[in-house]
């Protein structure tokens, strides 16, 4: 039968016939995700903040899970404000029931659960030889056990459920080797944030069968709350040589790690990965880091170009 449709298929009409077929983009981005719901851990600052607050622009319904009770009561009079239809879970997603919980408010809440963002993490900065047992297990228990468990209460709701979600699992740039110029120091972030791309692709495995999206975004720096709270530590435990090394390598130096000044920079392709436009991906790595490891050329060189930094002076 297959071979009777591909014969019956004008090849020159082919780009034309998928044309037609194809969704419009207001439907692909925006009208998706009205009616939708949504459960965005870590949904109260910085990057979860700015996920939320697209996945509502376009109309869905959205539950922030999130730690801290007054950083989350004024993200949600933030959303409120906007006539956005958000609610708040005080979640752990270092505790496996605080996950399923999490999942059981939201469905009750809003009837329903299509989408999940993992993005609550935590990080901070200790030496590979130093790093303490219980900063190990918060890191690691926080952004990656976290991420498992609140994913699989998701997925086991929408496998009852009947429903071809998406789960998009936030990642980090520490996942291919990135960390702090010159110091390093997040050898158990790293850990955490590679083992969360593993997850993404062997989850995806498992679940696609059941209709359900899984794929994975990593970003790079990005301005906010973690940058003045996560890994102050280092300072007082390393002293002057390690600010002074810090110092070298941050904003303005030539090999400083780029920053997205606005998490929404990521957080526009988070939420592309809720949308049918990842519907052809299944358990990939988006990584958006602003090409934080490219070996970047610092000045325009170029012999023929004009404008660029001449060539050696003739006589």
């Amino acid at each position: 039968m297959a071979e009777t449709q591909q014969r019956q298929i004008d090849p020159e009409s082919l780009s034309r016939m998928n044309a037609a077929k194809a969704a419009p983009l207001q439907d692909i981005f925006v009208n998706c995700m009205k009616g939708k719901v949504a459960l965005v851990s870590g949904g109260a600052s910085g990057l979860g903040y700015m996920v939320v607050s697209r996945l509502c622009e376009a109309g869905a319904k959205v539950v922030i899970a999130s730690r801290g009770e007054a950083r989350a009561k004024r993200a949600l009079e933030d959303f409120k404000g906007k006539g956005y239809e958000v609610s708040w879970v005080q979640t752990d997603v270092s505790k496996v029931a605080s996950c399923y919980a999490a999942v059981d408010y939201t469905t009750a809440t809003f009837g329903g659960l299509d989408v999940l963002v993992t993005c609550a993490a935590g990080w901070s900065s200790y030496s590979y030889l130093d790093l303490p047992e219980d900063v190990y297990d918060r890191v690691m228990d926080t952004d990656l056990k976290g991420s498992y468990f609140l994913g699989q209460a998701a997925a086991r709701y929408m496998v009852a459920n009947k429903i071809k979600g998406k789960i998009v699992f936030i990642s980090s740039a520490a996942h291919l080797g990135e960390g702090p110029k010159g110091i390093g120091m997040n050898s158990y972030y790293a850990a955490a944030k590679a083992g969360v791309v593993a997850m993404t692709k062997t989850v995806s495995g498992e679940l696609r069968q059941y209709g359900i999206n899984v794929n994975c975004v990593a970003p790079g720096g990005m301005l906010s709350a973690g940058v003045f709270t996560e890994g102050t530590e280092a300072f007082s435990l390393y002293g002057p040589e390690y600010k002074a090394v810090r110092d070298a390598h941050g904003a303005g130096a030539p090999d400083a790690t780029p920053l997205a000044m606005n998490p929404d920079d990521v957080a526009l392709v988070v939420f592309a990965m809720c949308t049918p436009m990842a519907n052809f991906m299944q358990g990939e790595t988006v990584d958006v880091n602003g090409g934080t490891l490219m070996i970047t050329q610092e000045r325009p060189f170029s012999f023929t170009v004009e404008g660029c930094i001449p060539g050696p002076k003739k006589d």
